[in-house]
């Protein structure tokens, strides 16, 4: 019996693809996973600069960016936790996230450019607050734990 296949012996052709790549990844979650991207990469930039031009005020700024992305990533969340409720109902466990040299290295240059532009931010005058480089490093100090604790 194929390790991947679910009680059944259902093999679903993502399975096919390896499991660090987005192809690799069930629908549901390769959805959430690239909605994220677009967010962080392009959307979130356009809603702030939008924001800024009609004059809103920073509390309610954050608060309607809050709830742009709890109405996009609610349902995108809540459809990839019932996908894989309904995987492992089958019999198929998803492997987690591999923890690479190449993953390490990217995460730490993320991180290193969020404080870049954070300190930009803070030497221009701007208030900020260092979430997303915060978070980096947690990230980042997280990945570096479970490298090490991983068998070699």
């Amino acid at each position: 019996m194929d390790p991947e296949a679910g009680k059944n012996g259902t093999k679903y052709e993502w399975q096919s693809w390896p499991s660090d790549s987005l192809e690799g990844m069930p629908p549901k979650r390769r959805r959430l996973v690239v909605w994220g991207l677009w967010w962080f990469l392009f959307l979130g930039v356009l809603l702030g600069s939008f924001l800024d031009a009609a004059n809103v005020p920073q509390p309610w700024r954050t608060l309607l960016a809050i709830a742009g992305i709890a109405a996009l990533f609610g349902p995108l969340i809540r459809g990839a936790m019932i996908e894989t409720r309904k995987l492992r109902a089958e019999g198929i466990i998803l492997p987690s996230y591999p923890v690479t040299r190449k993953s390490l290295i990217s995460i730490a240059v993320i991180t290193a450019i969020l404080w870049v532009v954070f300190a930009f931010l803070v030497a221009t005058g701007r208030p900020t607050f260092p979430l997303l480089p915060i978070v980096g490093t947690i990230w980042l100090a997280y990945q570096l734990l479970r490298l090490r604790s991983m068998p070699h």
